[in-house]
């Protein structure tokens, strides 16, 4: 009985474990795409920025990078929820602000300001641009 046990343990152990990881990244949605993508801008991660974008958006989001990288930013109050849907994307808010440093002095930009377009592709949620 103990061999058999462990046999079951060992064989379906690793089977739950990849469903519960797929699981988690499926459970993943629009808004959680939106946030990832400004903490990788600002984060000055350009690698992690450009994944979290759709193919149509890349050449905006090396833009929006190059702009940050020359600056110290933060991001203050960040949080983002799903608002609507508009043809093939899924609609986002977001709340909180960009703090960008120019010269010593800090200046606020609002995220409320826009609404992100976020659509799902290859399995994955990917921010596509806002308006």
């Amino acid at each position: 009985m103990m061999k058999l046990r462990t046999f079951l343990l060992r064989a379906l152990l690793p089977g739950i474990f990849l469903m519960a990881l797929s699981c988690g990244s499926q459970g993943a949605g629009a808004p959680q795409a939106v946030e990832a993508y400004l903490k990788a801008l600002i984060g000055k991660d350009r690698t992690q920025a450009i994944s979290l974008v759709c193919a149509s958006y890349e050449a905006q989001a090396q833009t929006e990078y190059d702009s940050f990288s020359a600056v110290q930013a933060s991001l203050k109050d960040l949080s983002c929820k799903e608002t609507g849907k508009e043809g093939e994307y899924t609609l986002v808010t977001c709340g909180g602000a960009i703090v960008a440093t120019y010269n010593g002095e800090d200046q606020e930009i609002s995220l409320g300001d826009r609404t992100f377009q976020a659509s799902q592709q290859g399995g994955d949620w990917r921010m596509c641009g806002y308006r």
